[in-house]
């Protein structure tokens, strides 16, 4: 089995059940021999690292488990769906197409200043995904991204404070292509 950091195959398993879910045909639910299957796992350290992993999934309240028809299933957890889309939101960027439409998408945004850490959380993470700023809380981007924004703006609770817009004209848009090299 591969060597996971600490936390990485826990992690692994929790997506793994967000994209379907793994049934387990054991007899007990220490063993989960099929589970550590599913990763290639070689011996009984192994599969304890992987029994280990989903306790400890269990213990968080990311999974549950529980037997039908004689056979024991780990679920994911509506708690756990929320932690695999902060992990999603952790790795997102936005994709960049050869070809440009000549569109520019602009994400605009005003967050109230009782929400203050939520609204640098935002600017920040638009920054990161891939988004250039062209004032405090204006963003723009080249290519269509208008899932990743409604995604964004729904793990932060703030949706309805963000306005995407796409426009053909933006004043000074040479160094915005410059920067997007899209010239």
């Amino acid at each position: 089995m591969k060597n996971y950091e600490h936390g990485e195959l826990a992690k692994e398993i929790l997506k793994g059940l967000a994209l379907g879910g793994f049934i387990i045909g054991c007899i007990a639910i220490p063993n989960l021999a099929q589970v550590a299957n599913l990763f290639n796992s070689r011996g009984w350290r192994d599969h304890c690292r992987v029994r280990q992993a989903v306790q400890r999934l269990q213990k968080k309240k990311l999974v549950r488990i529980t037997n039908k028809n004689g056979k024991d299933i780990v679920e994911i957890t509506e708690l756990g769906k929320r932690k695999v889309l902060e992990y999603k939101l952790g790795t997102m960027q936005l994709a960049r197409k050869e070809k440009w439409d000549g569109k520019w998408r602009i994400v605009m945004f005003d967050i109230p200043e009782q929400k203050k850490r939520v609204r640098n959380a935002i600017s920040f993470k638009i920054k990161d995904i891939g988004m250039h700023p062209i004032q405090k809380s204006v963003f723009v981007f080249p290519y269509p991204c208008k899932d990743e924004i409604d995604f964004v703006g729904e793990m932060f609770g703030v949706r309805k404070n963000i306005i995407y817009i796409e426009a053909t004209y933006i004043e000074g848009a040479d160094n915005i292509k410059r920067h997007f090299g899209v010239l």
